[in-house]
């Protein structure tokens, strides 16, 4: 049986790739990377409830692909970047807790040849509105101590 991972990386034809460019770096200044349900379960679990939140993805909804926003939880965005970028780096890097889309982004990604569909941000939200995570999501809820999205 094909992982969440495995199917978004047959999706968008990214694989899990490394870079501290300065490219890169500002994709961290500019807001967290998406997280699947079972990347947010597992910043819970490490302690890092405190630095998530609810919030809706509406970048479908804002380029007409989608009519409806996506509630999920995910990284905080603080008024320098993502809640988790520090001196230039993720610090869930090296403990093996970066989110999906932070796996699988790269400034060799090119504006020229996006397509939503195969995007990363849009196979990362679509694991919110699938069925097989409702369990993961109530988990991450309960975790968090509030109302189911």
């Amino acid at each position: 049986m094909e992982t969440t991972l495995q199917h978004i990386i047959r999706r968008t034809g990214k694989k899990p790739i490394s870079c501290k460019c300065k490219q890169c770096q500002q994709q961290c200044r500019t807001c967290p990377c998406l997280g699947t349900p079972a990347d947010i379960e597992r910043l819970i679990d490490a302690g890092y409830s405190e630095q998530l939140a609810e919030t809706d993805w509406c970048v479908g909804k804002l380029v007409g692909a989608i009519p409806y926003p996506i509630p999920m939880v995910q990284a905080i965005q603080t008024d320098t970047g993502c809640i988790f970028f520090h001196d230039g780096l993720c610090e869930l890097h090296d403990k093996g807790l970066k989110p999906t889309e932070g796996r699988l982004s790269h400034h060799s990604t090119q504006l020229e040849k996006f397509r939503f569909r195969n995007s990363i941000a849009w196979n990362v939200a679509k694991e919110w509105i699938n069925e097989r995570n409702a369990d993961t999501i109530r988990r991450i809820m309960d975790k968090l101590k509030t109302p189911a999205l």
